[in-house]
């Protein structure tokens, strides 16, 4: 008998709930190309880092305090101190199309699949932010929800709030990073929520940004693929694009609006990389934000600006920390490097998974605990928490199953 079948009644009761759940948001969200795509970290790191965290965070202090949710976890305890003595700092900024009706975590149906996961580190001793995309797909165990074993990473803070009604955003936040904390042995001071349908508000009011693509590819935000209605054309190598409103007539643009940007990150099926292409697209787009904040900081002032931005993102982080981040993190933003969470496509029961060796673990471990300078560890274990010797074998490991991507070669990571 497998462990599918041993779940207990209110496992099972709570899986299908959650699967009810969710396939109503996957329906909607197909329908309109489904953004997978984390890049309003601007709000809670380069709007600070930028000079002007003082400035903001005063200003938006009662929206901020609305929008805070603690982990109630140990690395995030640790945080403010951190912060107040200069040191690296580590964030997971999540993605969500889940609607936000009168601010982030008000009227809005809290289970959902986190489906963007970034890794963010920043130093400013070394003048440096990381950021590492995570596969939605990592076959993970869920902590506390071993008995639906194997989950993808994503489900992680769906679980949590389709279980108890009482949980905060917080709560299920929390329960995703304490996977990732043992799957990679680092640890994640913040994070940051963000409703990607306010991605366009905020590149709109920064005013458009340039964006380089790195292949060609044609998209329509109708149909989600590369004929139809409401049709973007990019080309390698060009930060210029042309867009057709009736599928057929098109125009130049220079610039992306925030529906171009949308347009651009939520692309997958004709990228040949897959997922691994798109989160090198989401980072492209982030990094031109961040840029675009840093040549134009006044536009950060702009009250419609400062709306835009906090009405779409959760956050561990309190006003008093925003401030201190402020002031001592200025010039973290100097240095800038993207890279990826390396794994193996694998079909188990008819799902897609990605699968993890240990040294392609070791090497996001590598990376992230030299970030923030720690002393290096080996990495953690494969899932995000313990599973029965039985549940073990149903699905065997990473590196028994992929050998050829458990190697010293694979302990080295290469930046996008």
């Amino acid at each position: 008998m497998s462990t599918k079948n041993k779940r207990s009644d209110a496992e099972q009761l709570q899986s299908k709930q959650l699967l009810s759940r969710t396939s109503r948001n996957k329906t909607h969200v197909k329908k309109k190309g489904k953004l997978k795509v984390v890049l309003l970290i601007v709000a809670l790191i380069v709007l600070v880092l930028g000079g002007l965290g003082i400035f903001y965070a005063n200003n938006i202090k009662s929206s901020l305090d609305k929008a805070y949710y603690s982990t109630g976890l140990k690395s995030e305890k640790n945080a403010s101190a951190l912060i107040k003595n200069k040191k690296p700092i580590s964030f997971l900024v999540l993605g969500t199309d889940t609607g936000t009706d009168g601010g982030f975590g008000s009227g809005r149906d809290r289970v959902g699949l986190t489906d963007s996961l970034m890794l963010v580190t920043v130093n400013p001793e070394k003048e440096s932010t990381t950021l590492i995309s995570i596969p939605r797909d990592i076959m993970t165990s869920i902590p506390d929800f071993e008995n639906s074993f194997p989950q993808k990473l994503n489900a992680a803070y769906a679980f949590r709030e389709a279980a108890d009604d009482k949980a905060s955003l917080g709560d299920g936040v929390g329960t995703t990073i304490s996977a990732i904390q043992k799957m990679f042995n680092i640890p994640v001071n913040y994070f940051a929520m963000v409703n990607m349908s306010g991605l366009g508000d905020v590149v709109d009011q920064l005013g458009g940004v340039k964006v380089k693509s790195p292949l060609s590819f044609k998209f329509s935000q109708e149909t989600a693929h590369e004929e139809g209605k409401d049709l973007y054309d990019f080309t390698k190598g060009q930060t210029t694009f042309k867009y057709a409103k009736d599928g057929v007539t098109f125009k130049k643009h220079t610039k992306m609006d925030g529906k171009a940007a949308l347009a651009f990150s939520r692309m997958r099926y004709q990228d040949p990389k897959g997922d691994y292409g798109r989160t090198q697209r989401q980072r492209i787009l982030l990094e031109a934000i961040m840029n675009k904040i840093k040549d134009n900081p006044s536009t950060i002032l702009d009250t419609k600006f400062i709306n835009a931005s906090t009405k779409n993102i959760a956050s561990n982080m309190k006003a008093s920390d925003m401030l201190a981040l402020g002031a001592n993190y200025m010039n973290a933003t100097k240095h800038v490097e993207s890279y990826t969470v390396q794994g193996v496509g694998e079909m188990y029961e008819g799902v897609s998974y990605q699968r993890v060796t240990t040294a392609q673990r070791q090497a996001i471990t590598n990376k992230v605990r030299d970030a923030l300078g720690l002393k290096a560890e080996e990495t953690g274990q494969e899932f995000g928490s313990d599973i029965t010797a039985e549940q073990q074998a149903l699905v065997g490991s990473a590196d028994t199953l992929f050998p050829d991507s458990n190697t010293e070669n694979n302990e080295k990571l290469a930046a996008n």
